[in-house]
């Protein structure tokens, strides 16, 4: 009864081959996405309190724009997190 519940339960350490195991350039990766969301969100906030105008449509350009621009650099560590090619 030590077999797993679903084939791909116990993948984490598959031995010297490498598949399936977890890398730590995805866990780094994951964490600076995490922190990476979090500190752009608080500053394009705080971009919107002091420099944004009172104007629904300054809003309305500013937030879709704002809420796009954060892919760019996650783009950059998720290309990061990737193994190298050649090496699944």
């Amino acid at each position: 009864m030590n077999e797993p519940f679903f084939q791909g339960q116990n993948t984490l350490n598959r031995g010297k081959e490498g598949k399936g195991r977890m890398n730590s350039r995805k866990i780094i990766g994951l964490c600076i996405l995490l922190i990476l969301l979090v500190a752009y969100s608080f500053g394009a906030m705080l971009i919107a309190i002091h420099y944004l105008p009172e104007s629904r449509w300054a809003e309305l350009i500013y937030y879709p724009l704002a809420g796009v621009f954060w892919i760019f650099p996650a783009m950059k560590i998720v290309r990061w997190m990737q193994p190298p090619e050649g090496q699944d």
